[in-house]
């Protein structure tokens, strides 16, 4: 079939050969994704794509309608408009999408309805109050932190380890902060949002706002998905499910190396015992993570002034802590000690939500994920958890992890209103709806683990 710049119309046919020479790796292959029915040719700006060419590169080939939705402004309809190559023909039966359950489709036609209704009424309006209370507040654990530390962290350790532990506090309700602003829930101007999160991220905490939207944008678009979802994709620290098991075995070399046969036979085998161990050593990991992004790849939109701005603040970040840490302790011991348990306070408070959001929920192939509607994967991968006030706080909103999935940029404040809405559809259509406990969520989460630890057992015995 030749190419023209002019539009087509193509058949679900020609669309699924074109798609088809892109899994192919054919040279010279156009790379289409569909939106409300009409084709778009992104090859030329799969790299220029504001948000990361990963998560644009899931869902070449497929219906990308609800997922443009869910996450981009009005203002993307322009830029979107200069790669129009067409519209997508119904098939005999009049349906353009190759979902077959017809249950699910009415379901995300319900969904979309009120995503609209709920816009309409101002749930995706924030409250600026609410959101300076949330800076303010946050900003004040690190002054009570640091504070602490400059005060009495020359002769007290007991003033050293409650230092780290809200400064651990802080640098965990700093990452929820910057989540918010990251997925643009506060000002409708998105520049604005992006100040924040590189001040709150890269600055206050020491995360890249580039490296975390690269994978975090990736994660909403293709939730639980194996082999497109960065955040499942854990080995060979941990492993999730059958998919991530048989994938990492697979890979290994017919003769591995002394490193690769040890991990394979003796550590992940038993990762349960290890689970909580690792938790403590996220937050320096992810630091790492981020450094080495910013450095190496830069800003995510291309962006010289965006990418200055991040790397000074992550340069910045690191070279506070340092001074503070040398400067208000009196030994090298107290030193270690305020290092160690900052880290680790902020190690275990995100990773412990992080894992109660999808982890222990069903993962989905690719190729089952493209017969689902978007609204069905977001729900039935997320877990929501029931807390109290506290908890909501503690969690950073995350607890209500299905209504941010289907609205990533409602305000937190607004998702306790809308979860009954959304469970109440989700009955309607036998969409199945996780609601649990902080406690039963991370016994699911541990049982989950325990499986693929069975599992590994079982392959490390058959590949040696």
């Amino acid at each position: 079939m030749s190419f023209s710049r002019e539009p087509q119309q193509f058949t679900r046919k020609q669309f699924d050969e074109i798609n088809q020479a892109v899994k192919d790796d054919v040279e010279g292959a156009r790379k289409y994704i569909i939106i409300d029915s009409k084709l778009y040719d992104v090859t030329e700006f799969v790299e220029d794509h504001p948000g990361g060419e990963a998560v644009l590169l899931t869902h070449v080939g497929k219906d990308a309608s609800d997922v443009f939705h869910a996450m981009h402004p009005d203002t993307a309809y322009e830029i979107l408009a200069n790669y129009y190559a067409g519209d997508l023909l119904p098939d005999n039966d009049g349906k353009t999408s190759i979902v077959e359950d017809d249950n699910s489709m009415k379901f995300a036609s319900e969904m979309r309805e009120l995503r609209d209704k709920l816009k309409n009424e101002g749930y995706f309006h924030s409250s600026k109050l609410f959101y300076v209370y949330k800076v303010l507040s946050t900003l004040a654990l690190c002054v009570a932190g640091l504070g602490l530390l400059y005060a009495y962290g020359r002769t007290s350790t007991l003033a050293v380890v409650t230092s780290a532990l809200i400064i651990g506090i802080f640098w965990q309700q700093c990452g929820w902060l910057a989540h918010d602003f990251g997925h643009h829930q506060c000002f409708e101007d998105r520049s604005m949002n992006d100040v924040l999160v590189v001040f709150l991220g890269n600055f206050c905490q020491g995360f890249s706002l580039s490296w975390w939207k690269n994978k975090h944008n990736t994660h909403h678009a293709s939730t639980n998905v194996h082999g497109q979802d960065p955040d499942i994709d854990t080995a060979p620290v941990l492993l999730w499910d059958e998919y991530a098991s048989a994938a990492y075995y697979g890979s290994l070399d017919e003769e591995p190396n002394m490193l690769s046969r040890f991990i394979a036979q003796s550590v992940l085998p038993y990762q349960t015992r290890y689970y909580f161990f690792v938790l403590g050593f996220a937050r320096i990991s992810w630091a790492i993570q981020s450094l080495i992004y910013s450095f190496n790849e830069g800003a995510i939109n291309k962006s010289n002034k965006l990418n200055l701005y991040e790397r000074g603040c992550l340069v910045f970040h690191w070279l506070l802590f340092t001074y503070c840490m040398i400067a208000w302790n009196s030994s090298i011991y107290n030193m270690l000690l305020f290092f160690l348990i900052s880290q680790a306070t902020t190690g275990y408070t995100l990773a412990l939500v992080f894992a109660l959001n999808h982890n222990g929920m069903p993962v989905i192939s690719e190729e089952k994920a493209e017969k689902m509607e978007f609204f069905e994967i977001q729900v039935v991968t997320g877990r929501d958890v029931s807390m109290s006030a506290l908890g909501d706080w503690f969690m950073g909103g995350l607890n209500y992890q299905i209504e941010h999935h289907v609205f990533p940029n409602m305000p937190r404040h607004n998702l306790p209103k809308v979860k009954p809405m959304v469970k109440s559809l989700c009955q309607k259509y036998n969409i199945h709806y996780h609601d649990t406990s902080f406690f039963k969520g991370t016994l699911e989460v541990l049982q989950t683990l325990d499986v693929a630890s069975n599992m590994s057992l079982q392959l490390s015995k058959k590949a040696f």
